[in-house]
């Protein structure tokens, strides 16, 4: 069965076949495998919000079972006003900064904070099913240490916070993790897709 994956980014979709590996009736394609492109905005507020407009955006125009994801940072030691949630490189209503700017903004708020806090992402998922019946979910993902001592291994061009993500139980910056050490990181938020899947998805399959 193919499952249509709502995203543009061909890394991601890699990340996604990659996740859902072990379930051998599912065949992960993207938009532009089927030659279709939807400009969806997504002014959600709540990254569940965003995940739902992007998969029933998709839905209604290709009748196919699709997922779609959106995601937000929360820092625990911020205030609301200074949450990045859904817009982690837009800061004081800019989006068009560099990633030493985005960096820098982080670091000097961090610093602000005693230098470091817990943080994670809270990833929301819209799951469309072949009938059209959707389900949402918001996963916690497994936290991880922001802080303001930069690490200087170099990093993946539009990634500008690992250099600044430490993982707790790796006891690594992102950037020096090992793989099976990022997918230990990745565990939970990495099940649970799994999960949803199989229930609202595979089990069309076999009524």
């Amino acid at each position: 069965m193919k499952l249509l994956f709502a995203t543009g980014n061909q890394f991601k979709k890699e990340l996604m076949i990659e996740r859902l590996k072990e379930l051998k009736d599912i065949e992960v394609v993207i938009p532009k495998d089927l030659g279709v492109n939807i400009d969806v905005v997504e002014d959600g507020t709540t990254p569940a919000e965003n995940a739902y407009k992007k998969a029933k955006a998709y839905y209604d125009v290709l009748k196919m079972p699709t997922i779609a994801e959106d995601s937000g940072l929360y820092v625990d030691k911020f205030s609301d006003d200074e949450q990045p949630g859904l817009f982690v490189k837009r800061v004081n209503g800019r989006d068009d900064l560099s990633d030493e700017e985005i960096q820098a903004y982080y670091v000097e708020l961090l610093k602000k904070h005693g230098g470091e806090s817990l943080a994670c992402y809270h990833t929301g998922v819209c799951i469309i099913d072949s009938e059209g019946n959707s389900f949402t979910d918001t996963i916690e993902e497994t936290k991880f240490l922001l802080t303001s001592k930069i690490h200087e291994e170099e990093y993946r061009p539009g990634r500008p916070l690992e250099p600044i993500s430490y993982d707790i139980h790796a006891k690594k910056y992102f950037t020096d993790r090992t793989e099976e050490e990022n997918e230990n990181h990745m565990k939970t938020l990495n099940d649970r897709y799994r999960e949803l899947v199989m229930e609202h998805v595979l089990k069309k399959l076999y009524r």
